[in-house]
């Protein structure tokens, strides 16, 4: 519970001020380091009502919580610029 509040407190602000591109992004980012859908997640962290509640606000704004990133397809670009990153090109 300290580690959920620090988070909390610490994230707020950045994470209220996406764009719903860069939500969009951020849902693929988690799933992509975590190996985990961020639906299973919050189900996991929060159950199975908050997940949907969460997951029924995504989709009015054209996300899906359920979604996967997808290196070799949709997700091509940011896969190319995670490397881009990574190998210090950028």
């Amino acid at each position: 519970k300290t580690q959920e509040d620090s988070l909390t407190k610490r994230y707020t602000e950045e994470l209220k001020s996406l764009t719903v591109t860069q939500g969009r992004i951020l849902l693929k980012l988690v799933n992509r380091e975590t190996g985990k859908k961020t639906y299973d997640l919050v189900k996991e962290l929060r159950g199975s009502m908050q997940a949907f509640m969460w997951q029924q606000l995504a989709k009015m704004f054209g996300n899906d919580l359920k979604g996967e990133y997808d290196s070799d397809g949709e997700d091509k670009l940011i896969e190319k610029i995670i490397i881009m990153i990574e190998s210090g090109q950028i």
